[in-house]
């Protein structure tokens, strides 16, 4: 899992921008959703989304592999 991580995953997630790919929603952005979609899941507010563009997080969608969302989060929080 290691050389996974190391030479496919982590290539991968450093090559996207923060707030243009992917990033964490800020709290505006958390009211707006839980306005527009009061049933989202928690776990968007916590972990890094994909974006759809600059500053404009996706409405319902998540990373689907886990190790990819926990890079774009680490990074998120970084950045933030």
């Amino acid at each position: 899992l290691g050389h996974t991580w190391v030479n496919v995953l982590l290539p991968h997630v450093l090559s996207k921008p923060v707030r243009v790919a992917y990033g964490v929603i800020t709290m505006q952005e958390w009211k707006a959703v839980l306005n527009a979609a009061p049933q989202s899941p928690v776990s968007r507010f916590k972990l890094a989304v994909p974006f759809v563009g600059k500053d404009m997080p996706s409405t319902s969608s998540e990373f689907a592999q886990p190790d990819v969302a926990i890079g774009f989060t680490i990074l998120a929080f970084h950045y933030q």
